[in-house]
């Protein structure tokens, strides 16, 4: 399988180890055309940009290592963080209208929008192996706040679906599908599961397999994606990254 970009890396800027020099390096080795670096949120404590305007700056350095005719093309965006259940992103409008990519997750550690948001989403996912009751409560808040994020805003990518916050898979999976978001398969963590992925395929998304590099020799690196989709035998044309008969067939990258 061959690959036309990587749309999830992260640099120095939050918690990747690698500048983006080196990033495109990586890059061009593995014979990509594209590849995007997306650093966390400032909402992720410990893990993100400093402040939002780092995007800004990562922007006119991209645009230094994008000289015409060479690749890789340096794409810069960003992986925002949601803080509430009504799907709030940790990134303005103001910021997020001027990015290659806007990729969108959850994470543990995130400041929350208010109070409320903080206890219904990441401490009741704290408390979720308390048992059956706290852990419908956790899932059921967390599906919340990833579809109303969906919806509310011009998101391209859902990133690592059901990671570190569990989810119902199905209802994300549908509103990926009705609001045009590519369904992340993730080869960083490995994840989502199979299973998980059965049910976003039959349900119509569109899959995009990502690194998600924090290293310079995991750029690229696409292994369990494409184990996954030549397990289950996902159709390439439901793989935007992918290049299918000597084109490129990514249909929103």
């Amino acid at each position: 399988m061959k690959f036309c970009g990587d749309y999830h890396c992260h640099s120095v800027y939050s918690d990747g180890r690698v500048e983006l020099e080196e990033i495109a390096a990586a890059a061009a080795a593995r014979g990509l055309d594209e590849i995007a670096v997306t650093d966390h949120g400032p909402g992720a404590l410990g893990i993100g940009v400093k402040d939002a305007g780092i995007y800004l700056e990562l922007r006119e350095r991209a645009r230094e290592l994008n000289p015409a005719g060479v690749s890789p093309r340096v794409l810069v965006g960003a992986e925002a963080n949601i803080t509430s259940l009504q799907g709030d992103l940790d990134l303005p409008e103001e910021i997020t209208g001027q990015l290659d990519i806007v990729i969108a997750g959850m994470h543990p550690y995130t400041v929350p929008k208010t109070v409320t948001d903080g206890f219904q989403l990441f401490a009741t996912n704290h408390l979720r192996h308390l048992g059956r009751t706290w852990r419908e409560r956790a899932i059921n808040a967390n599906t919340k706040a990833t579809v109303a994020c969906l919806y509310n805003h011009d998101i391209d990518i859902l990133a690592h679906p059901g990671l570190f916050f569990q989810v119902d898979i199905e209802e994300v999976a549908r509103a990926c599908t009705q609001n045009g978001v590519l369904f992340e398969i993730n080869c960083g963590h490995e994840h989502p599961d199979v299973s998980d992925i059965i049910k976003a395929e039959k349900l119509g998304v569109d899959f995009i397999i990502n690194s998600d590099a924090h290293f310079a020799e995991t750029v690229g690196n696409f292994d369990y994606g494409e184990q996954v989709i030549a397990r289950l035998g996902i159709a390439p044309e439901r793989v935007v990254n992918l290049v299918g008969e000597g084109k490129r067939i990514a249909k929103r990258i």
